[in-house]
């Protein structure tokens, strides 16, 4: 569904490595980290850490596909600084999970990518808090002084997110990419979440109707561009079933 998109990233991260800075992939071992508990809370004057602050910048998506070639599983990518490589208190804050799926339909396609979507708010790691999220994929974090202390790392939350969507069925392989190196990096991320976004909307759009008119569909030039989209509107066309939208 999402390989254009993932292609993009691929080059968006070979041209930031080009430019200089820091860089790093690795494949992360699986991390233990204590578990936050329901009163997992970071108030301000505990806070050590943010990513994602509004006074810098942050985009937060995930992307999936069908190729399992095309993640790589267990590989963390990050762009810029780590946290305990910085001096400041605060980094713009990009970061895409790459997913290889399995079993995906007309029928399932868009629970399942609900499913994936708030999977993220599952992830209750001490000391780490996501302070905010909005439906633009914002995302605005906070790490406490005591989880710096004992070594709070982006090893440790991609560990985690790396878990998470592997104990879901239909998931093959995850993979994560951060950039933290500027506002202006994390800006070009906007460019691949807006065309997901249109594709995940033509998605549903397809999924709740039975019949439309793609002359007039604002969708249109994304459903001509992607196989999986046009694959779900012929098989209900075929099918005259009608999928509501659950998200």
């Amino acid at each position: 569904m999402f390989e254009k998109s993932i292609c993009d990233l691929r080059r968006l991260s070979h041209e930031l490595k080009r430019s200089g800075g820091a860089f790093y992939e690795k494949k992360v071992a699986p991390l233990s980290w204590p578990q936050g508990g329901r009163g997992n809370i970071v108030m301000q004057c505990d806070t050590a850490f943010e990513l994602g602050n509004p006074a810098k910048e942050s985009v937060s998506f995930l992307l999936w596909t069908d190729d399992a070639t095309a993640v790589r599983d267990g590989v963390m990518t990050c762009i810029g600084p780590d946290i305990t490589d910085n001096s400041e208190a605060s980094l713009p804050f990009g970061r895409v999970v790459i997913l290889a799926v399995k079993g995906f339909t007309r029928e399932n396609c868009c629970d399942r990518h609900c499913e994936l979507e708030l999977a993220r708010y599952d992830v209750n790691l001490r000391g780490y808090m996501m302070r905010a999220a909005s439906h633009n994929m914002h995302e605005w974090s906070r790490i406490s002084r005591e989880a710096i202390g004992n070594g709070f790392s982006l090893d440790v939350l991609a560990s985690a997110l790396i878990e998470r969507y592997r104990s879901f069925d239909f998931v093959m392989a995850a993979e994560v990419v951060f950039i933290t190196t500027s506002t202006e990096h994390v800006r070009l991320l906007r460019s691949i979440y807006d065309r997901s976004i249109i594709i995940i909307r033509a998605m549903n759009k397809m999924t709740r109707e039975l019949s439309f008119d793609c002359d007039s569909c604002d969708y249109s030039g994304v459903c001509s561009d992607v196989a999986a989209l046009r694959s779900i509107r012929k098989n209900i066309a075929l099918k005259g079933q009608t999928v509501y939208e659950k998200c």
